[in-house]
């Protein structure tokens, strides 16, 4: 036999941080902190936008992830080319902790001079509500 769920009247809107990065911030196969999110966040979308191309000879690629690991959220996205837009996959992972997104940069060689991109989260926070929306019993 099964038990009815109760049902949750606890709402949220989730919340959007973004980050505009440059070539001057990056090194390449470095990680570089990019947007801290509460604990009990969990990403459930992003992307990255090049607003400016990157020009290394040939590739320029980015991960995003943390600490635990470093491409949780994407593994050599290809940033090269100007208005190139890559989407970050969510994973269902809830931070334990106030936790740092890292991105890492990787040239495909030469002395690159250009590039920029933006990159955007959106997360919602478990246990956070922001209002209640009234449940019929």
């Amino acid at each position: 036999m099964t038990t009815a769920l109760k049902l949750v009247s606890a709402r949220q809107c989730p919340t959007v941080a973004y980050i505009d990065i440059v070539l001057a911030n990056m090194t390449t196969g470095v990680d570089v902190n990019i947007i801290e999110v509460p604990q009990g966040a969990v990403i459930i979308e992003g992307n990255i936008v090049t607003t400016e191309a990157w020009n290394s000879t040939s590739t320029d690629v980015l991960d995003v992830g943390d600490a635990g690991s470093q491409n949780r959220y994407l593994n050599d996205g290809n940033i090269r080319a100007l208005a190139a837009l890559v989407a970050l996959v969510p994973t269902g992972y809830a931070y334990t902790a106030p936790t740092k997104l890292t991105a890492r940069w990787v040239s495909g060689g030469g002395s690159p001079t250009t590039g920029k991109a933006r990159i955007r989260v959106m997360y919602y926070v478990q246990g956070r509500a922001e209002f209640a929306q009234g449940l019929d019993a």
